[in-house]
């Protein structure tokens, strides 16, 4: 979170980040916080202002409402009257309410100490805190907005923080928290109180945060709804090729728990609007600050015959006439070094690169972009802006591929990545380098011929690239792009870096080891693949200039072997430890009736140890090559040498 938020006075933070109407309220209001009373417990904040909020009836068609589902966490929020969570019984008599993420509107937060639960620190540069039950609120907030975009449709989301004797309201998007001074009741509760009555009473949804590109599908009492009509169609596509990959992943991802939504795909090219109806999230980014990346099964849908959308037909034989497709739904980063991922998706298409996406439509939706990043530059007169700008994108695929974590033997493993590093090198030679290649971002597509291959996938970060002349450098980020767990030696080493095909090739290989020791017989006891997985992809050493790469990636690529000692205490030889190499192993034979002793039985060495060995020397030999003095270095060394006498430091 750091230099990913500020602090503003209410009535900046009303002047610029809410963009209801400027004119003031005609009638006055209640000042909601004239009478606050002093309280003891959380939950009688809680209670105090949900009654005054709802008493006073001047939110129409709102209603504030707490859950306590847990009896350890108190959510409470501002919704929808019809949507509101109603009361309900636990099997102990209890009441209980559910917390509706997806239909809160205004998000509350109750904390007794302004001082020592407070989130925010006006003294420190990027205003976060250091004692630990601040950070503790601060985590908690964070993971409240997360789960409100998690569960909605969201550009941005107001949060209000309640505390005995003042409040701040809270501005989240995705490329920071923008905060309001402490309000105090005494002085500013009147303001607080024309906030909030003109939020609630604001007629237009874009204004509270919600995407206008995406409708909720509704389930209603007509048998014939879209929403209903959805279901069948799924159902149908299944029960006609039950082995249709997309089909099932629809179908599975129509969820109760999870809404409907029809999202809008702006296509740049055409110039035209495309409709498609999706269900919980095939994958989704965790936190709120950043891309938001989410990905969707997605069905096409239709104008009808009385000019609604709807599902698209199935042929006499309840095949479907349209295929699925995949969309993808994220918040770029909009600078001009970066080009739209459907952009670089199409060059790869027209150069004929295999083995990655065809894109179908893309584009940006317009007035979808991060207000927090333009305001900067108004509101902050100091300091390098460390925000990044992000626009809300669309893009549609063909493909719709299944996670590389599903390979079925390791033959279509390590198949699945030879495609990938052939699409590379196509990629490369076509003016593309990825920079961001991961375990999430190589996937398993069907094949005409029905073979399960790898697709290279998400060329988001990539760059464009000159074949004998390096990369472009990319401003964007400031630092090297990638996943940290995937990261080579050499960009976790100096995160200024600009990524170079020998650091795409080492990320390749790293996700070759994760899903070989996740999913491949070994060497490792099952009890410490988490602690090997954790020590070599997760950890870190501490620098100078902060975080670097685990001991245990940097070892293997000087090293050229894995050596386990460190977790396994090693072989014990001679009484002496000794190197203990990870090794993978074929399946051991099923027992038979002959074998008294089958846990004896010796499993075949797997093949893929003599390509894991190959690929560590190459690396090994790479990083020797890399780390060795120059020449003139070398020479400038010797010639010192020649200068010094051992016999000249004894004077």
């Amino acid at each position: 979170m750091n230099d990913k938020n500020y602090i503003l006075p209410l009535n900046q933070f009303v002047e610029h980040f809410f963009l209801g109407s400027s004119s003031r309220l005609t009638k006055a209001i209640t000042n909601l916080f004239a009478t606050v009373p002093e309280f003891k417990t959380e939950r009688g904040m809680y209670d105090h202002f949900t009654s005054t909020f709802n008493k006073l009836k001047i939110f129409p068609g709102q209603k504030f409402v707490i859950n306590d589902p847990t009896g350890q966490a108190i959510y409470c929020g501002m919704y929808p009257a019809k949507f509101a969570p109603e009361e309900s019984q636990t099997a102990a008599g209890d009441e209980s309410r559910r917390t509706d993420w997806s239909r809160i509107d205004l998000c509350i937060e109750c904390k007794l100490d302004s001082t020592s639960q407070d989130p925010f620190d006006e003294k420190t540069l990027d205003h976060s805190p250091e004692a630990v039950t601040r950070r503790k609120v601060l985590g908690q907030i964070l993971w409240y907005a997360e789960l409100v975009f998690r569960h909605q449709q969201r550009q941005f989301h107001y949060m209000l923080l309640l505390f005995q004797e003042c409040a701040r309201i809270i501005y989240f998007n995705h490329s920071s928290m923008v905060v309001t001074e402490k309000i105090p009741y005494a002085t500013q509760g009147q303001k607080l109180s024309e906030f909030l009555v003109r939020y609630g009473r604001l007629r237009k949804p874009e204004f509270q945060g919600y995407d206008p590109t995406a409708v909720r599908i509704d389930k209603t009492d007509d048998p014939h709804d879209i929403h209903s009509l959805v279901h069948e169609y799924a159902e149908k596509c299944v029960a006609n090729d039950a082995e249709d990959h997309a089909a099932r992943l629809f179908r599975d991802s129509l969820v109760d728990s999870w809404p409907i939504w029809r999202l809008q795909v702006y296509d740049e090219q055409t110039e035209s609007e495309h409709w498609f109806a999706v269900g919980q999230p095939h994958f989704q980014a965790s936190h709120v600050i950043g891309r938001g990346t989410r990905g969707y099964v997605a069905l096409p849908l239709q104008l009808d015959e009385n000019g609604e959308l709807s599902v698209p037909p199935l042929n006499k034989e309840s095949e479907p006439t349209v295929p699925f497709m995949y969309l993808k739904d994220a918040w770029r980063i909009d600078h001009p070094s970066l080009q739209k991922e459907g952009f670089v998706l199409q060059a790869l298409n027209e150069a004929g690169v295999k083995y990655v996406p065809t894109v179908l439509q893309h584009g940006d939706l317009p007035g979808q972009s991060t207000l927090s990043y333009q305001k900067w530059f108004i509101l902050r007169d100091k300091g390098e802006c460390k925000l990044k700008p992000h626009q809300h994108y669309r893009l549609i695929v063909k493909e719709v591929g299944k996670p590389l974590s599903e390979f079925r033997c390791g033959a279509e493993l390590v198949t699945a990545i030879l495609n990938c590093i052939q699409a590379h090198e196509q990629a490369c030679k076509a003016g593309y380098i990825h920079r961001d290649i991961s375990a999430g971002n190589i996937l398993l597509c069907k094949s005409k011929s029905g073979k399960w291959l790898g697709m290279l996938n998400d060329w988001e970060l990539a760059a464009k690239y000159i074949m004998g002349e390096g990369i472009q450098v990319n401003a964007a980020l400031g630092e090297c792009a990638g996943t940290w767990q995937f990261l080579s030696v050499n960009c976790l080493l100096d995160k200024h870096r600009i990524i170079d095909i020998p650091d795409d090739l080492e990320s390749i290989f790293h996700v070759l080891l994760h899903f070989a020791v996740r999913f491949l017989p070994h060497n490792i006891k099952d009890d410490a693949v988490q602690l090997f997985l954790r020590r070599y992809f997760d950890d870190y050493s501490h620098s100078y200039h902060g975080p670097t790469s685990s001991p245990a990636k940097l070892a293997a690529m000087t090293n050229g072997e894995i050596d386990l000692m460190q977790l396994t205490g090693g072989k014990i030889v001679d009484g002496t430890p000794q190197k203990d190499l990870l090794r993978f192993y074929e399946y051991a034979p099923p027992p038979t009736e002959k074998d008294s002793e089958p846990h004896n039985i010796r499993p075949a060495t797997h093949p893929i140890n003599d390509l894991l060995s190959t690929l560590l020397e190459w690396f090994k030999q790479y990083y020797a090559l890399t780390t060795r003095p120059s020449k003139e270095t070398e020479a400038s060394r010797a010639a010192a040498r020649q200068e010094w006498d051992i016999a000249d430091l004894a004077d």
